[in-house]
């Protein structure tokens, strides 16, 4: 299944951005709007729009050409260091534990990634100092990204488990965001949905600002492995959501809720069903698993392609 990107997200991200850039960004024309999926800036560099296509430029004429010129647009350290306090909504020293996981979370699930010179202490990354380059990721709710997924593997109401691989930038996130609200609103399950780093529902002041489902329930900012066990504890999920497995505890966590019943959706970073399979961190988990399926982005569409049925086992009915 293969669905358009939307051009309204690159609007309510750029938002964040001070007026000087978003005046750069204004000759952007909405085509090409509704394809970025990054806003790239860079100290001494020329600003850059991430397209399916490749990166484009903004030129002193306000014209965004494809290829890099020496009339293109570039920021300066000290605009960096602005467009740092215009994310952080000029209380930088409010985000310093942000900064030092190299991201800051924005309304809407947007994320900007950060990079500069790190302060080591004890051999951690406590503080990062002298912004060099700031890449606003462009989060996009895609309503029916799931649609797909849910007809092949929800079929004859049955829940599995479901891990999505693809490599960064290639809808994971939004495909999961999507499945979210489906099992909640179309099947009326309890989801836990464990947001650590704020992407899948945006939560703003207590409120998600994407919608992932009337029935979620949704711990932001949590690691991923103490967010599973607490939603165990405490919300009695019939499925829990979560991004981007890493670590063992992950992995341990992930194993106990199934081993209680529950049942999983969750993404991880692969560029094929095979380099996922073949991840250390999936492989204790192939036994729990019931598919693997493979995100893509084509030509500034979002796809769902390969699936992976990885075992036959009764599967819980799901609640209509």
């Amino acid at each position: 299944m293969v669905l358009s990107l939307g051009a309204k997200p690159f609007d309510q991200a750029a938002a964040h951005l001070p007026a000087f850039v978003r005046d750069m960004l204004a000759c952007v024309p909405d085509d090409l709007r509704a394809q970025v999926t990054e806003i790239r800036m860079r100290a001494g560099a020329a600003l850059s729009l991430t397209l399916p296509s490749g990166p484009h430029y903004i030129t002193a004429s306000q014209r965004v050409t494809p290829l890099w010129r020496n009339d293109c647009l570039r920021l300066t350290a000290e605009q960096l260091a602005q467009i740092l306090r215009n994310l952080c909504e000029f209380s930088v020293h409010s985000y310093t534990q942000d900064i030092a996981r190299g991201y800051i979370t924005l309304p809407g699930g947007h994320r900007a990634g950060l990079c500069g010179t790190a302060v080591l202490e004890h051999g951690q990354v406590s503080a990062v100092r002298e912004i060099s380059s700031v890449n606003l990721r462009v989060a996009r709710e895609v309503p029916g990204a799931a649609a797909e997924l849910c007809n092949k593997i929800y079929a004859q109401g049955q829940l599995p488990s479901v891990l999505i691989a693809g490599p960064p930038g290639s809808g994971k996130t939004t495909l999961l965001r999507d499945l979210s609200r489906r099992l909640s609103d179309n099947h009326g399950l309890r989801v836990a949905v464990i947001d650590e780093r704020g992407e899948l529902a945006g939560v703003r002041n207590g409120m998600p600002c994407c919608h992932v489902g009337m029935n979620a329930d949704v711990l932001s900012g949590y690691p991923k492995g103490q967010g599973i066990i607490l939603a165990l504890r405490s919300l009695a999920p019939q499925v829990i959501i979560c991004d981007e497995l890493g670590g063992e505890e992950d992995v341990a966590a992930l194993q106990a809720g199934m081993h209680a019943g529950v049942h999983f959706a969750a993404t991880v970073h692969a560029g094929s069903l095979e380099e996922a399979m073949a991840r250390p961190v999936v492989q204790p988990l192939l036994q729990a698993f019931d598919w693997i399926v493979q995100c893509t982005m084509r030509n500034a569409q979002f796809a769902v392609s390969d699936y992976l049925q990885l075992k036959e086992r009764e599967k819980t009915c799901l609640t209509t």
